[in-house]
């Protein structure tokens, strides 16, 4: 026997069906509309459609009167990001790179290989890069840092961290009132220098060098050794 529903029931239940169906990444949508499709992801209105946004960070996506809050401070190179400027900051999962949103998706910003990694103030990134490895990015020009195996100092130029100093001494490249410094008491002939008069012994402990003229030069033969006693004028024993 066939059962007949009236037409209003009918509309009445596919009515209520919608909102369950939800809606889905790649449907349109109006400037600045954002909701949350699951507790990690929402859907962004970004180019007139909607789109899949990871929300990485602790506080997931949440829904905030009629727009949704992404957390989106926890990020992987190509997430697609909340907003389409290049304002918008974000951590790598090992905290170890911010990443900078540009056009639409997250990029590489800067290297985090120092101890304090990466993190968000507020809207703004920090980014520890007391560590780096050369041709690393870096934003202030001048800025130090030392080499990963800690034998050398870094410097910033022109956007990206450079050769500076060999820190050949048994401190090597250390950590001197929250900046990088450099153990050069021990060096080799033709190595950078900084101090005029500042002398050094040579790596293999026959020779006494100086700096001159920005680079270290063989002030004298040690015929029994040389040895560091303290870095600087009259801090080397060379017999």
């Amino acid at each position: 026997m066939k059962r007949s529903f009236p037409a209003a029931l009918v509309v009445a239940l596919v009515l209520a069906l919608l909102p369950a169906c939800g809606r889905s990444a790649g449907g349109r949508c109006k400037p600045g509309e954002a909701l949350c499709s699951t507790k990690t992801t929402a859907l962004s209105c970004q180019g007139g459609k909607l789109t899949e946004v990871a929300c990485r960070g602790p506080l997931g996506c949440t829904k905030f009167q009629e727009h949704a809050n992404c957390d989106d401070s926890v990020a992987s190179e190509g997430d697609t990001c909340m907003g389409e400027s290049d304002e918008e900051y974000a951590c790598s999962l090992d905290k170890k790179r911010a990443l900078i949103c540009r056009n639409g998706k997250f990029a590489s910003y800067l290297e985090c290989r120092g101890k304090a990694g990466c993190a968000l103030l507020g809207h703004q990134v920090s980014c520890d890069t007391s560590v780096a490895a050369k041709n690393d990015p870096c934003k202030v020009q001048g800025a130090s840092a030392c080499s990963e195996d800690q034998k050398e100092m870094l410097v910033c130029r022109d956007g990206r961290f450079a050769h500076y100093r060999y820190c050949r001494g048994q401190a090597g490249c250390y950590s001197k009132d929250d900046a990088p410094a450099c153990d050069e008491t021990l060096s080799m002939e033709l190595d950078e220098c900084g101090l005029p008069g500042f002398v050094v012994c040579s790596v293999d402990g026959k020779s006494e060098l100086i700096c001159q003229g920005g680079r270290f030069v063989k002030a004298r033969t040690c015929r029994t050794g040389c040895t560091v006693i303290a870095g600087g004028r009259g801090g080397i024993d060379c017999k």
